[in-house]
């Protein structure tokens, strides 16, 4: 398997979470990215440079000022070259390797197939119907969760998420910027309104028989956006 594969990090002023989320990539990927983006979206000149003393080889992404998640994504994915990418937010840990071959192996001959989640992140459902391609198990994450359920929309939950997993340029640009997507309500319904948008186009996300990543961010700040206040919440 040989197709470029880019990794790119999102964080926000926390640095300890973001060594710690590169550092466990480094030691239990095994796969040759062609390309390391780190986006910064604090604004903050001071962590800039602490950035680039800290990680040297990498392509840097600084806003010039707090921008947002979704904004710091639309912004970050224009630096990326190749089909295939690794996203990750900077709270999220993987703890063995083999997560990027495993997903590629599922996308490269699945194309509805948007993202692949490399464990349950949030207890959505999950089909209960396993998949195999070239010996990669997968089942598909639930479409339609919750739909007229949420306070705020009528949309349903499809399965996309902005935390980390695989993912296809050419699936983004079908649907880019995600900033100008509409939604109403919170970040997290934003997610849910890109979602919508995904699975009205076809597109399912999957998920691997395995588990890869741990959550290292619960209780800490995340992103809010507009906000520069690291003591704030999604």
């Amino acid at each position: 398997m040989n197709e470029p594969v880019t990794a790119i990090f999102f964080s926000c002023r926390r640095m300890d979470l973001l060594k710690r989320s590169v550092f466990n990539f480094v030691k239990y990927n095994t796969y040759l990215t062609v390309e390391f983006i780190i986006v910064n979206d604090s604004g903050d000149e001071k962590i800039h440079r602490e950035l680039e003393e800290n990680y040297e080889g990498a392509t840097f992404v600084f806003n010039e000022e707090n921008v947002g998640l979704i904004k710091s994504i639309d912004l970050g994915y224009k630096h990326i070259k190749t089909e295939y990418f690794f996203h990750s937010e900077d709270d999220w840990m993987v703890t063995r390797g083999g997560f990027i071959e495993k997903s590629l192996t599922i996308m490269l001959q699945k194309p509805e197939i948007e993202e692949v989640w490399l464990k349950d992140m949030n207890n959505h459902p999950i089909e209960r119907r396993v998949y195999k391609v070239d010996g990669v198990s997968y089942r598909l994450v639930q479409d339609n969760y919750l739909k007229g359920k949420n306070s705020f929309n009528n949309l349903a939950w499809h399965g996309f998420t902005t935390a980390i997993g695989l993912k296809r340029m050419s699936d983004y640009l079908r649907v880019a910027p995600y900033a100008d997507i509409p939604y109403e309500g919170t970040i997290w319904h934003r997610e849910q309104a890109i979602g919508d948008k995904y699975h009205s186009l076809g597109y399912r996300s999957a998920i691997l028989k395995d588990e890869y990543i741990t959550n290292i961010g619960y209780g800490q700040s995340e992103y809010i956006e507009g906000s520069n206040d690291g003591t704030k919440d999604k």
